[in-house]
């Protein structure tokens, strides 16, 4: 099963000094192989041009999208962007609760794979509690209830 929703806020200034940019975030919560327990969640936005006919932006840029006014003071942004951070491809994990927990509470978001084990290394953690070896292999990471009841509220909107 998949759900998909695109999401539109309002027009910001990026390539001129008037609001002539749509940014748009889409949301896609899928159940691979047909496994209820584990929804897998993809969100990416896009910034299109003024004729809305191409993209001038797109990808995971809603860090940029942050930085306008009129989007980052937006309700559903606000959740969509918390979501977003937390369990974007919540299933290509490169470490574990414990490793990843480390990493944002030092960088405040998962940095680059050399500068991850590099800090995982200095604080005894590049191998974790369970033998995992950060970066060896792709880990699942549950989304809790509450989170999931937020995403599927965002899809009846």
């Amino acid at each position: 099963m998949i759900m998909e929703k695109t999401f539109n806020f309002d027009k910001v200034a990026y390539t001129s000094a008037r609001c002539v940019n749509l940014p748009t975030v889409e949301m896609r919560l899928e159940y691979k192989n047909g496994d209820m327990k584990k929804p897998v969640l993809s969100i990416c936005g896009e910034l299109w041009n003024s004729k809305h006919t191409d993209i001038v932006m797109g990808g995971q840029c809603l860090d940029k999208f942050a930085q306008f006014d009129q989007v980052k003071s937006n309700p559903t942004f606000k959740k969509l962007y918390r979501l977003w951070k937390l369990y974007h491809m919540n299933d290509l994990n490169a470490g574990s609760r414990s490793q990843q927990d480390a990493l944002v509470a030092e960088f405040g978001t998962i940095p680059s794979y050399d500068k991850a084990c590099e800090y995982l290394k200095s604080i005894d953690l590049y191998e974790d509690e369970n033998g995992y070896i950060y970066g060896t292999s792709w880990l699942y990471n549950e989304i809790p209830d509450n989170d999931l009841k937020e995403i599927m509220a965002l899809f009846a909107e």
